[in-house]
């Protein structure tokens, strides 16, 4: 009974701890206020009655009250950070490895090795564009930020996916620039959607 006070009582200890080196292993860069207005605003104004609010659950944006647009970028950044380390889709794996040359010869191979290929091009992209996504709103959500829906085109001005292989560096850092910049911006006019 005692080691489990002590466990409940450590726990939160051992949280805080994990969460402070995450935070101290990202420097926060300040930028100057020439550079923040160099940043084109993202447009994130929209018709709520025409657009398909069913999206909102793919093409979404952040921000967060009184947030400073270097805190935003450091947050930004280090959610896509977290969000870019996942793992791929597997599907089922081979049950131990050689399992098809054993049962099948070379065809067997060449065969597992297709469909493995054909598997990833039609449920792995997908998969990572959801689990990126998915990710991102937890870790955001964690630091405060609400989530806003936005349309699909205006969504894709600023953002990018990652399902079939990592964006460039250059694209990625602009469209962190531009997230941040609304994340820090104006408070949106529609409401916050659920985490």
């Amino acid at each position: 009974m005692k080691a489990k006070l002590l466990g409940a009582l450590l726990l939160p200890l051992a949280g805080a701890a994990s969460a402070q080196a995450i935070e101290q292993s990202r420097e926060v860069r300040a930028f100057t206020a020439e550079e923040v207005a160099a940043i084109p605003m993202p447009e994130t104004e929209f018709d709520m009655r025409r657009a398909r609010v069913g999206d909102f659950e793919k093409y979404y944006y952040f921000h967060r009250e009184g947030t400073s647009f270097d805190e935003a970028f450091a947050d930004i950044s280090e959610c896509d950070d977290l969000a870019s380390g996942l793992a791929s889709y597997r599907g089922n794996a081979e049950p131990y490895p050689g399992y098809y040359v054993d049962q099948y010869g070379i065809g067997g191979v060449i065969g597992g090795v297709l469909g493995a290929v054909l598997a990833d091009a039609i449920h792995g992209s997908a998969a990572r564009r959801e689990m990126r996504r998915v990710n991102m709103r937890n870790c955001m959500g964690y630091k405060g930020y609400g989530r806003y829906g936005i349309p699909k085109n205006l969504w894709t001005e600023f953002n990018f996916e990652e399902g079939g292989g990592r964006e460039d560096e250059d694209v990625r850092q602009v469209a962190l620039l531009q997230q941040a910049k609304v994340a820090s911006g104006p408070k949106p006019a529609s409401e916050a959607l659920e985490r």
